[in-house]
């Protein structure tokens, strides 16, 4: 007969005593990729890797770099190409200027950019990342480049950080702090000038710097953010911070393009070293050239991953690689999942039709109206603290406040008269409203009207605006009033 001790229940074995404390620690390969074992920050520094993909990549960030700083310089028919003018309530777009009533504009314009976006990434995957996202753009072709001249190739500067504080080391970072500083102060201006103009920018801040705090306070702000993200948050802004990898689990099909690892070629993977005559391996060489280059840090052999970027420096690693030991390239490369299976990519499916199709319709839409739209647009709302108010001789007068916004690029002058009732008279200010290019005017109008016109408290009047331009609109309006006898 057992014993009581015999009889009892195996033993719970005691959980794994780790560096972190009982619980046991994942293995590396499942951790994220910027992060130690025990949960400290590791910095990627990589291998650049100067391969045909990379002078591609090259040649859009020189592209982009370039379009972010002209851009604010740039002007369309005498009005800045780009510029989001906050105190004039306008935005200039290549030509066009949309103001706060454009409503439909901007939700085809938002429509647009927003599918554009979905089509982008079904289509061509994280390709956008690698390629143009600012993130990518000036973090690989702006700032690594300026630490790479001045502290070294990623060993040098691994074995600089370890090193004790210096003379030396102290120089190198501070040279490299400074030019980071330099270039983040000059974005932050380019920034701030999309919203004021370079022009209008560097005079005030010459001549009134006191009248320009704000603009200051926001190149402050912003400098401080891109020496933040570009000098100690890098790669977490694309594994951690930027939603538009998880994104891509949703609008990403088998078709969609993404840097893969043909691992029937490659595998199984054996060193060079330990390979024999009779060794059964694949083409990869375990040499983790694909790892170290890669900007997030990413083992893209380990199949399709979030913090894969689609940077391709990995492609023209192992292109590197392969070339020097007699193999053919492409062991990583461009392909999809079904092309992985063994399948065709298709190009055109329902997927990216009805996207071909929605942006047909935004963009088209948005060009529509853009060309459709009239030389002035003018809005009437109540105006004063009351809606109406009772004078001694039995009219009503109900103030309003009309809004005429200038479409052209010259200036318009504008009339107001009331075309019914006959027995209504408008008050303005008499003369007609000069209207800037691409400006706006509010003015103030009041109505008299007699109260026996009034039925359940309303009047129906028609204004009439019409501009030495050629521009002329009647526009409905509906006044307030006492209810009287014959409302009921």
């Amino acid at each position: 007969m057992a014993s009581p001790a015999e009889a009892r229940e195996p033993a719970v074995p005691a959980a794994p005593q780790g560096p972190a404390g009982v619980f046991e620690i994942a293995p590396e390969e499942e951790l994220l990729y910027s992060l130690t074992a025990d949960g400290k920050r590791k910095f990627i520094r990589p291998t650049l890797s100067r391969g045909r993909y990379w002078r591609i990549r090259r040649r859009f960030a020189c592209s982009l770099i370039l379009l972010y700083f002209a851009l604010p310089l740039l002007r369309v028919g005498g009005q800045p190409a780009f510029r989001i003018d906050l105190t004039g309530s306008r935005v200039h777009l290549f030509g066009a200027t949309l103001h706060p009533g454009d409503n439909l504009l901007l939700v085809a314009l938002g429509l647009g950019l927003v599918i554009t976006i979905f089509f982008v990434g079904s289509t061509f995957g994280r390709m956008w990342c690698g390629y143009t996202c600012p993130q990518t753009v000036y973090l690989e072709f702006v700032f690594r480049p300026i630490e790479v001249l001045l502290e070294g190739p990623p060993p040098r500067q691994r074995r600089l950080n370890a090193a004790p504080w210096s003379a030396g080391k102290l120089a190198i970072k501070s040279a490299k702090w400074a030019l980071w500083i330099l270039v983040a102060l000059l974005m932050a201006g380019t920034f701030v000038a999309y919203f004021t103009g370079w022009q209008p920018l560097l005079a005030g801040l010459a001549t009134e710097p006191g009248a320009w705090r704000g603009a200051l306070f926001a190149i402050a702000i912003v400098t401080t953010l891109i020496l933040f993200d570009f000098g100690w948050f890098r790669d977490q802004m694309c594994t951690i911070a930027c939603p538009y990898g998880r994104l891509q689990n949703v609008i990403a099909d088998r078709d969609t393009i993404l840097v893969a690892y043909d691992t029937d070629r490659g595998e199984p993977k054996m060193r060079m070293r330990d390979r024999g005559p009779g060794s059964v391996a694949g083409d990869c060489i375990d040499c983790r050239s694909c790892v170290a280059t890669c900007p997030t840090g990413t083992d893209i052999r380990r199949g399709l991953q979030v913090e894969c970027i689609g940077s391709a420096q990995c492609i023209d690693a192992c292109d590197a690689v392969m070339v020097g030991i007699g193999k053919p390239p492409g062991l990583i490369r461009y392909s999809s999942l079904r092309q992985q299976s063994g399948g065709e990519r298709r190009i055109l499916r329902p997927r990216t039709l009805v996207y071909l199709a929605l942006l047909t319709i935004a963009w088209g839409s948005f060009a529509g109206m853009l060309l459709s739209r009239g030389v002035a647009r003018a809005e009437i709302g109540r105006g004063g603290r009351e809606p109406y108010r009772l004078l001694p001789g039995g009219e009503v007068a109900s103030e309003q406040r009309v809004r005429i916004t200038n479409q052209l690029t010259e200036p318009q002058r504008f009339t107001l008269t009331l075309v019914s009732p006959e027995a209504a008279r408008l008050t303005t200010g008499g003369a007609p409203v000069e209207v800037p290019p691409d400006g706006h005017v509010a003015i103030r109008a009041v109505t008299n009207a007699p109260a026996d016109l009034f039925v359940d408290g309303q009047l129906d009047v028609r204004y009439r605006l019409t501009s030495d331009q050629g521009f002329d609109e009647e526009i409905a309006f509906v006044l307030l009033g006492p209810y009287t006898a014959a409302g009921g």
